[in-house]
């Protein structure tokens, strides 16, 4: 691991912080409150959506995890710091949490992740059946079985490194 990150780390770190920043905004562009937008959205791995103004069609941060989860998109609930004066819980708070580190271990790009965005949008802004989404997430994720930033066999690490 540790050879892998001399080798590979800044080269995978800014890509994970390109994509994150490239969710973000194409969140924000399909009408997703992104917290965060005045700093550049995000400057790590993660990004945090305020999804409360979903809380009348789909429902909160909750709610909407396991909507996503029915069509293959994973996420994480996420409280934000005023939801326990709106009377929220860690069990369906306001807010979700997405991260852009294994999509960019994948292989995916700032392309993609309008897509990733595409696809959340349709389910939480547009209402579309997760099961019919599902479909399309499963064939998008075909194109991208490799796992990248990576040694592609185990004794790459050890030719890359001299041990003395």
């Amino acid at each position: 691991a540790l050879a892998e990150f001399m080798k590979f780390g800044k080269e995978y770190a800014g890509q994970v912080i390109r994509n994150a920043k490239a969710l973000a905004k194409a969140l924000y562009e399909k009408g997703f409150n992104v917290v965060g937008k005045h700093k550049g959205f995000t400057e790590s791995h993660t990004l945090v959506v305020d999804v409360s103004g979903f809380k009348d069609t789909v429902g909160l941060g909750g709610d909407i995890e396991k909507l996503l989860e029915k069509a293959g998109i994973i996420v994480n609930r996420n409280l934000l710091p005023w939801d326990s004066s709106e009377g929220r819980s860690y069990i369906n708070p306001g807010g979700i949490r997405l991260g852009a580190s294994e999509v960019t271990r994948i292989g995916m790009k700032e392309r993609e992740m309008k897509q990733i965005a595409e696809f959340i949008a349709r389910i939480v802004v547009d209402g579309e059946s997760p099961e019919k989404v599902r479909k399309e997430v499963a064939e998008f994720r075909k194109d991208y079985q490799k796992v990248h930033y990576c040694f592609n066999s185990v004794t790459e690490a050890y030719e890359y490194i001299e041990i003395p």
